[in-house]
């Protein structure tokens, strides 16, 4: 029993899933550029290749910041709940980010679906293998519960970003195009990650 990890381990497990996926997914969404054999014999293009690995890097970086940021929040609330005995409360984890309301309602709706996440993974019993894939199939039993919650997690996250949408059209143009992506790209993580787990072959059709 004493091999069984503690609320600790299982942060850090859940956490490093979560920036496994968001390198993944920033992998999916950001175009990396490619460097051509001519480049190499003209030093001024050859600097602005390397001036855009630059700008990718950043980008990837803060790509994943804030990919991280609210997931960070809801593991800390799901902690907090945990030691306190209460359940996980959201509603001030999404006031805080000073949306519109009809956004506010939907980041917390999200938040709540991830911090219910995190809550099963850390009160699961687990098994002496400290795996992220150990933590789920103890806390879902199965691919259909586990399933379900992916479903949740993506209309949540779709339902937030049509309410962020409208703000965010006023300072890029092609934010459309970019959650799409991001969307799309998660969706085929999550599905890899379905397989991987329950070792099992899918349709992306199953995520409704």
């Amino acid at each position: 029993m004493d091999d069984l990890p503690d609320l600790l381990d299982k942060k850090r497990i859940i956490l490093a899933q979560e920036k496994q996926f968001a390198a993944r997914l920033a992998a999916l969404v950001l175009v990396k550029p490619n460097l051509s054999t001519w480049m190499i014999f003209i030093p001024f293009i050859f600097i602005f290749y390397f001036q855009d690995v630059s700008k990718f890097k950043k980008q990837r970086k803060e790509f994943m910041t804030n990919w991280l940021l609210s997931r960070k929040k809801a593991l800390n609330e799901a902690e907090e709940a945990i030691d306190e005995q209460r359940k996980p409360n959201t509603q001030s984890l999404a006031e805080q980010a000073n949306l519109q309301a009809k956004a506010t309602e939907k980041y917390n709706d999200f938040l709540d679906v991830l911090a219910n996440h995190y809550t099963l993974l850390f009160n699961t019993q687990g098994n002496n293998d400290n795996t992220y894939d150990a933590l789920v199939r103890s806390a879902y039993g199965n691919q259909e519960g586990f399933l379900d919650f992916i479903n949740q997690l993506t209309n949540a996250e779709k339902a937030l970003n049509k309410a962020l949408t409208p703000g965010l059209r006023k300072t890029s143009e092609d934010v459309g195009t970019t959650i799409k992506k991001i969307e799309r790209g998660s969706e085929k993580l999550r599905q890899q990650e379905m397989s991987r787990i329950f070792r099992i072959s899918w349709h992306a059709s199953n995520l409704s």
